[in-house]
């Protein structure tokens, strides 16, 4: 069964900083749909054909993933690695996502064919600013640079 793709997989472990992306998505009244997986293992399941988390075979692809560097199971870089390798995701759009400022780890990220990376979002208003910007660089997205309501 072909399932339909959200437009944005957010890769989080983190249950707090998920629920600000999916918050500020509503904020900004996004059009944009998000589907949150909590670590490598299911992204790949949900990105290569595996079971989605519902359970559902699919086969659809987002038109953008936030990856997450830092998780258990399978690190953002082994999932970017394993995506590359595909040919199926080899091109699908993934912006790293990092609470980490080493250099090191950016580089990382591009060496293994990231599209972006960007910091963590440190709070809800930096989350609706940061939704907005995935939104026009990779989206497509017409949305006004604004202040999200506090």
């Amino acid at each position: 069964m072909n399932i339909s793709a959200p437009d944005i997989l957010l890769v989080e472990d983190s249950p707090t900083s998920a629920e600000l992306f999916v918050f500020a998505l509503e904020a900004n009244q996004s059009a944009a749909t998000i589907q949150v997986v909590r670590d490598g293992v299911q992204a790949l399941d949900f990105l290569l054909g595996g079971a989605t988390p519902s359970g559902s075979a699919g086969n659809a692809l987002p038109r953008l993933v936030l990856l997450d560097i830092h998780m258990p199971r399978l690190n953002g870089f082994q999932v970017l690695e394993r995506l590359r390798a595909d040919e199926r995701t080899r091109f699908l759009p993934v912006v790293v996502l990092s609470s980490s400022d080493k250099e090191s780890d950016r580089r990382e990220a591009y060496r293994l064919g990231a599209n972006g990376c960007i910091s963590k979002p440190m709070g809800f208003k930096d989350s609706c600013e940061a939704i907005a910007q995935l939104e026009r660089e990779w989206l497509g997205a017409v949305v006004p640079a604004q202040n999200p309501p506090e």
